[in-house]
């Protein structure tokens, strides 16, 4: 039992994490537990680098009001004005929104 005690543990997280569906498209066995696990992690990755970057540009835009007065006009304002020496690339299949009028910025 000791042997498999790792793939019930594993099992049970993601019957945890799968509780909120509705529709489950395929049965979660042995056989496909990797494979499922992998695809949660890689959604939370995601999910946690899109905040990263979510946060340190908000705090590099509050920087800039702070020191003009003003939100930048669009986001390549904070390298020109040498807050960062780049922007940073949102995940894959997501992109920075971004609103000067209120320096609101988030990714979709």
């Amino acid at each position: 039992m000791k042997k498999y005690g790792w793939l019930i543990i594993l099992l049970f997280c993601l019957g945890l994490v799968s509780c909120g569906k509705k529709e489950q498209k395929e049965e979660l066995t042995p056989l496909n537990a990797i494979e499922k696990y992998g695809g949660v992690m890689g959604n939370a990755l995601k999910k946690t680098k899109s905040m990263d970057d979510t946060l340190y540009l908000k705090n590099k835009i509050i920087t800039f009001q702070r020191q003009e007065g003003r939100y930048p006009y669009s986001l390549d304002e904070l390298v020109e004005y040498k807050l960062i020496k780049k922007l940073p690339e949102p995940p894959t299949g997501m992109s920075f929104r971004y609103d000067p009028a209120t320096g609101s910025i988030s990714v979709q």
